[in-house]
């Protein structure tokens, strides 16, 4: 697995803890930095976001409308 991927796999350990807080403090969004990649002496760094507010919703072409619209489970608010 290469180092994104490796870094990219940390999401699903943290998106449960990013959507309780946001709901518990009735935040509009959070976020959590995932990991830095280096490419020569530039960082990159890896961030997820999770956002409630259209305003700030990524314009996307999901590959899979269906799949990409999912109900929140209740046992996160």
């Amino acid at each position: 697995m290469s180092a994104a991927r490796d870094i990219a796999a940390m999401a699903p350990d943290n998106i449960i803890a990013l959507l309780r807080d946001m709901f518990a403090g009735q935040y509009d969004n959070n976020e959590v930095a995932l990991g830095v990649l280096l490419s020569g002496t530039e960082e990159i760094q890896v961030q997820l976001k999770v956002t409630r507010n259209p305003q700030e919703f990524i314009d996307t072409d999901f590959d899979d409308w269906d799949a990409s619209f999912q109900p929140i489970d209740e046992q996160l608010k």
